[in-house]
């Protein structure tokens, strides 16, 4: 009696692990998180530059930026550029502050980020440029 409880017991616990999940498991798609622009800083009176941020390449998604001067050129020693691709990458490269000057990414065909950092011959670094640039289409 004890053996074919013992039978019952072990067949049962045997059929349940046989069995499995009936239900599939919910399918996982990737996220990309689209990185969020924090506010930028203006440059002191007198000493204002523009860094223009180009749209993206429609078709190879390069991105560039180009130092178009402005009153405080001369007081300019430094330009950093930062990208953040939509994969989480980020890729870094410095600008000369000469009317002109550019610098390229390769972007991705999702949204990138674009951050500058501007350095004046007081010191002081200010962000002057966080902005998104989506991928477009040809028109």
């Amino acid at each position: 009696m004890r053996s074919s409880v013992l039978m019952l017991f072990l067949a049962a616990a045997v059929l349940l692990m046989l069995a499995g999940c009936t239900t599939a498991p919910p399918l996982l798609t990737p996220t990309l998180t689209v990185p969020t622009p924090e506010p930028t800083q203006t440059l002191p009176p007198g000493q204002e530059v523009t860094l223009q941020v180009n749209q993206k390449d429609p078709i190879y998604d390069t991105i560039t930026v180009v130092f178009a001067g402005g009153e405080g050129q001369i007081a300019v020693t430094n330009i950093i550029v930062k990208v953040t691709l939509s994969d989480g990458k980020t890729e870094t490269k410095q600008l000369q502050p000469v009317k002109g000057e550019e610098v390229r990414f390769q972007g991705t065909r999702e949204t990138d980020r674009v951050e500058a950092w501007v350095t004046l011959n007081t010191g002081k670094t200010y962000k002057t440029v966080d902005t998104l640039l989506p991928h477009r289409t040809r028109p």
